[in-house]
């Protein structure tokens, strides 16, 4: 079939989908609209109708049943209406392009292929034909395994096996077919080149039309324990993070909920980088923290940020060794208060635990304590209380407070009557209820003294805080489902550690590169291996740069080892050679960063994008606002509180970009002094290149950098 007649074919078939989606989206409105009408007016009408009456036993036992009659119905028609809502939601975002790829398989037994188009969500023509499949469907795995011919794909369990005779990929707008190509590799495709070639912007974009087969295999990977993926700088593995996400809650849509998912992330700037990557895909958010608003939100005390990281791993360890051995003392608990009322002593704790001496300590023993100190608390208050209102000259005929009295105590042999019993430990729930959570949150434990003496420390630090807590009371989130770690080579091990006791039923996800380990005491691959090994770890690698240029890949990939460089592919076409400049002069540095600031700020203004000067440290940062500001140079400085912008250029220290990627970078410190020639500057200046999708410039006030000696096929010196 000639090229023309397959466009105007397709042409045809994305008219014909555009209108039903349009007709789909009319008829759905109209039912958002009136859902909108008539829902007050049924809830409205369902509470003029109901009927209150407890005169009796079997009337408010019928009022009750009326009530949970109103509630059902009321709920039924919150489930329709947000049904409604999301329907129309996910044909308004189908509208945008309604699908970017069309499959055609060849099922055993049958004599004719069937066509499928894929989009970023589901639609159905009468609510069974389907018009668009979701690039997360079973069969979907097809167009992502990039082999035509025989492939597979797994349904319920059971594996299919079907002929790829077809696969097509469509640049759409809208009802307008602006390109296909048929592919099967990697390499050749045109929707993906096309998305590389595009300009960075301020967020993160969804992958999903380009998921390559590597990147597939992660995102759709089974449900393990813990699952570490290892993928070089430009891999693509915080998209194949969104992506398996979004993966996660359409495979599990009736039971897994965003709050029960956990991203952490390393620092605010990039969480707002990623936060629209869901959201276009139809999907809420789930609870995405840096590690230090974990720490506030658990409020984890302790006197110190950090502690040495070696010294914090061995603090846990002698915490999870030798808590059961201790011995609590009186001076190990804090007094209960109510206001000003102490309820209980740290004394009267003590002797309460001493009953226990024979329980090791930790969450067994702490438990009972609880229970025991509350139903102390009770017989206290129960006291204070009957004493106040002898005070108040009440006696057994004043209504409730003379059921208190010792006259209601002794005809009731000691017990008072099941009504007055309940009203009275009502009064002292409500009244004391400060106290009592006290007791049940264990804020009677001196978490800070207990680690002092178990672990001979003049201060601990948060983790070490945190972790005994845990060990003591077992406080943890056991309805996290899912922990996604990114940047997991930017954690410490004692991070990890504390990660994994707080989510105990959790599935982890690990994603990192462990030669972007920026700062010392991080934790290696091989640690995390150790950690997880008795929930089951699988590593998954990710080799494939797709964020480069095959010359910046070239640069970067120069510093890995010669094992893992070999291993390296980049799938972009040729850019521009890098450039790297040293000065010999101050006044000679400062034209070369101004120049290359001018004219990455001149390209951006031109053709869109994002320019940034990426500097080592914050003594670096300084020196080149200072240059950039007599210069008279337009940027922009970025902390962890800003917001990236559209275009243009920004100057950032490097711990903030992480994860970030920029059409333009500009190394101005690439000299021996700040990148001298240890492991740890080669992780950073791997870092600092790997950041820039089409162009990098690297300047050095004085001598280069040991680690660009012999750098000559992928870049071109210039003399200032």
């Amino acid at each position: 079939m000639g090229t023309d007649r397959i466009f105007e074919e397709e042409q045809r078939h994305l008219t014909e989908t555009y209108e039903k989606l349009l007709a789909m989206e009319e008829e759905l409105a109209s039912r958002a609209q009136k859902m909108a009408q008539k829902v007050p007016e049924e809830k409205q009408k369902i509470r003029e109708d109901l009927t209150l009456n407890f005169d009796s036993g079997t009337d408010s036992m019928e009022t009750y049943i009326e009530f949970e009659v109103m509630n059902h119905v009321i709920d039924q028609y919150n489930i329709e209406s947000e049904t409604i809502r999301e329907q129309l939601a996910r044909v308004r975002r189908l509208l945008k392009a309604p699908y970017f790829a069309r499959i055609s398989l060849q099922f055993d037994g049958e004599s004719e292929a069937e066509d499928y188009y894929i989009g970023s969500a589901a639609a159905a023509e009468d609510g069974v034909n389907h018009l668009v499949i979701d690039w997360r469907s079973p069969i979907a795995e097809t167009y992502y395994n990039q082999e035509n011919g025989r492939t597979s794909y797994e349904a319920d369990g059971r594996r299919i096996e079907v002929d790829l005779k077809l696969r097509r990929q469509f640049t759409l707008d809208k009802s307008r077919l602006l390109s296909y190509f048929d592919t099967q590799i990697a390499i050749e495709d045109p929707l993906l080149i096309a998305l590389l070639s595009a300009r960075r912007t301020d967020k993160m974009q969804a992958i999903t039309a380009t998921i390559q087969k590597e990147q597939n295999e992660v995102i759709r990977y089974p449900d393990a324990r813990t699952l570490l993926v290892n993928g070089i700088a430009g891999s693509g593995k915080t998209s194949v993070l969104m992506q398996r996400i979004a993966y996660l809650f359409f495979r599990q849509r009736k039971s897994l909920r965003p709050d029960q998912v956990y991203l952490m992330t390393l620092n605010p700037l990039f969480r707002r980088y990623i936060d629209a990557v869901l959201p276009d895909l139809g999907e809420q958010n789930p609870n995405i923290l840096t590690f230090r608003e974990f720490l506030d939100f658990l409020d984890a005390g302790g006197g110190q940020e950090q502690s040495g990281a070696g010294e914090e791993v061995q603090a846990l360890k002698t915490i999870d060794q030798k808590l059961s051995a201790l011995v609590l003392e009186k001076e190990d608990f804090l007094p209960v208060c109510q206001k000003n009322l102490t309820v209980l002593s740290p004394r009267q704790i003590a002797a309460a635990a001493a009953q226990f001496d024979q329980i090791p300590t930790g969450v067994r023993l702490i438990q009972i304590l609880s229970d025991e100190l509350q139903e102390r608390a009770k017989v206290i208050l129960r006291r204070r209380l009957h004493d106040e209102n002898r005070e108040a000259g009440e006696d057994s005929g004043s209504g409730e407070a003379g059921m208190l009295s010792d006259r209601a105590e002794r005809l009731s042999g000691g017990r008072l009557p099941e009504s007055a019993g309940r009203r009275e430990e009502n009064r002292i729930r409500n009244d004391y209820g400060g106290a009592f959570n006290q007791i049940r949150s264990c804020a009677f434990l001196n978490i800070e003294r207990i680690g002092k003496r178990l672990l001979g420390k003049s201060e601990l630090s948060r983790i070490e805080w945190l972790y005994l807590k845990m060990a003591l009371t077992g406080e943890c989130d056991r309805n996290a489902r899912y922990v996604m770690v990114d940047e997991v080579q930017d954690y410490t091990l004692a991070q990890m550690m504390l990660l994994k006791r707080y989510f105990p039923n959790a599935r982890f996800m690990l994603l990192g590169d462990a030669f972007q380990a920026i700062r010392p005491g991080r934790v290696r691959f091989s640690e995390l291996h150790a950690l997880f090994e008795d929930r089951g770890i699988r590593e998954l690698p990710m080799m494939t740069s797709y964020r480069s240029s095959p010359e910046i890949t070239e640069l970067f990939t120069s510093l890995l080892p010669t094992e893992q460089k070999v291993l390296v592919s980049s799938v972009q076409r040729p850019g521009t050679k890098p450039v790297i400049q040293a000065a010999d002069s101050q006044k000679a540095y400062a034209r070369l960063l101004l120049e290359s600031a001018a004219a990455a700020q001149a390209s951006a203004a031109r053709e869109g994008g994002l320019a940034a000067i990426i500097c080592a440290d914050r003594e670096s940062l300084q020196n080149v606002i200072r240059i950039l500001e007599k210069g008279q140079a337009k940027y922009e400085v970025l902390k962890s509180s800003s917001q990236l912008p559209e275009r243009g250029l920004v100057v950032l220290k490097l711990s903030l970009a992480k994860g970030l990627e920029f059409d333009r970078v500009i190394l101005p410190d690439a000299d021996a002094a700040h990148y001298p020639s240890d492991t740890l500057s080669r992780h950073c200046l791997y870092t600092a290149i790997s950041r820039a999708t089409r162009e990098i410039t690297l300047l050095a006030d004085g001598t280069l950098s040991p680690l660009l000696e012999n750098i000559t096929s992928c870049a071109q010196a210039v003399n200032p």
